[in-house]
């Protein structure tokens, strides 16, 4: 009986292991293929773009994101590998104390077996081939009788006991012959996924090597353009400021609006816009994308560039790079506050959620209008395309009043 509870502790032990260790593996191998799809995407998109690829600067952002998203790749594989070589471990020291128990449990039941041959044989002896009332009846008193009895009735229950522990021993080597098996077949598949996961990982070292080439004879190649780019990029800052200068004004405007009204804006929301800011809140980090498809190509904050050293610049917002013609959609519940034009940057749409906004430029066709009421992920445009470059990108960016806010931040699963 304590035999089968220590067995019965050892199998839940290791069912919560081998349990722990299959959700573990499983939220790689969920990560893994989310990075497969955005790398898959990411070729896509370089495909799109290759005819001038060796003076695009929009090219080699992309290009960037890839081996961002290779290195992200192979660091998953070594988590994976990590993870399956501490499980092979595992295994490995269970298999050997299985099969040590085994041997302890072959040697115990030996040992009863010899007992009990033992026992049977001096009772032979005992009794010289007679009967048990025969041996009973032959007692030479009363006192010798009575002892034979009680001998006969402690023979026969420990005959019974030695018996069932002889079954219950075999039970346990049983139990543990199985759970060595399962053990072993554990191993063999363990051992199979760390050569999956090598195999990919050379290939993914091989294949970022590949884009790291690539990336360095492109950047050379767009040195030589160096003076052209530069003017490109305090142009793109320019557009940038005027967009930033607009939407401070819309918000300015809606502040004003407020005050003349007598209101502070920290107590002038409605009931409705406190529940539609509170509720944005909440969902930070859980928001749908502005696309349905589509990778960010340059992120929030300072970023140095890709090919100059010394030239930073800066993004209110996110840069999504996407296909051709792809439809952009409301992150939350809003209103439409304002739709306005800027050349360079082409049509935006800011949208109110209470005390938060959000910006959606670089935008071709209009679906909505200002004072619409929208619903999270209606349509609200189609993203612009740029020629000669064939950039089609959407400009993304939040605003808290007059705080700019990192969108990377709030997007489901976009840092």
């Amino acid at each position: 009986m304590k035999n089968n509870v220590i067995y019965l502790a050892f199998f839940v032990i290791y069912f919560f292991s081998i349990n722990s260790y299959s959700q573990s593996t499983e939220n790689l191998k969920q990560k893994k293929l989310i990075i497969e799809k955005e790398i898959s995407y990411t070729n896509q998109l370089l495909e799109k773009v290759e005819k001038d690829k060796k003076k695009s600067v929009n090219y080699l952002k992309v290009l960037q994101k890839q081996i961002r998203n290779q290195n992200n790749l192979l660091t998953t594989l070594d988590k994976e590998f990590k993870l399956i070589e501490r499980q092979i471990t595992k295994i490995k020291e269970k298999i050997f104390i299985t099969k040590t128990d085994i041997e302890n449990e072959e040697k115990k039941l030996k040992r009863l077996k010899e007992e009990y041959a033992k026992m049977i044989y001096n009772m032979y002896v005992n009794k010289a081939g007679r009967t048990d009332l025969i041996f009973i009846v032959s007692s030479e008193s009363f006192n010798q009788a009575y002892k034979r009895l009680a001998y006969l009735k402690q023979y026969t229950t420990f005959r019974k006991n030695q018996t069932l522990k002889i079954q219950e021993t075999k039970g346990v080597l049983k139990l543990k012959g199985e759970s060595l098996l399962k053990e072993e077949a554990s191993l063999f598949n363990a051992s199979v996924d760390k050569n999956k996961v090598i195999i990919s990982k050379t290939e993914e070292l091989k294949l970022l090597n590949k884009i790291q080439t690539e990336k360095k004879e492109i950047s050379k190649e767009l040195i030589k353009s160096e003076k052209k780019i530069k003017k490109e990029l305090k142009e793109k800052e320019k557009l940038m400021e005027l967009l930033d200068e607009q939407i401070r004004r819309v918000i300015e405007e809606e502040i004003k609006k407020l005050r003349l009204e007598g209101k502070d804006r920290a107590y002038a929301l409605t009931p409705e816009a406190k529940i539609l800011s509170n509720e944005f809140v909440s969902n930070r980090g859980n928001l749908p994308w502005p696309l349905s498809t589509g990778i960010i190509v340059n992120y929030f904050g300072k970023q140095k560039h890709e090919v100059f050293s010394g030239v930073e610049t800066f993004n209110n917002g996110i840069d999504i790079a996407t296909d051709k013609d792809a439809m952009i959609r409301a992150v939350f519940d809003g209103v439409i506050s304002r739709i306005f034009f800027i050349k360079g940057v082409g049509k935006a749409i800011l949208i109110n959620h209470g005390e938060y906004y959000t910006v959606y430029s670089g935008v071709k066709d209009v679906l909505v209008k200002v004072n619409d009421k929208i619903l999270a992920k209606e349509k609200i445009g189609v993203v612009e395309t740029k020629y000669p470059e064939e950039k089609t990108e959407l400009h993304f960016e939040i605003w808290k009043n007059y705080e700019k806010m990192d969108p990377s931040k709030w997007l489901y699963n976009a840092d």
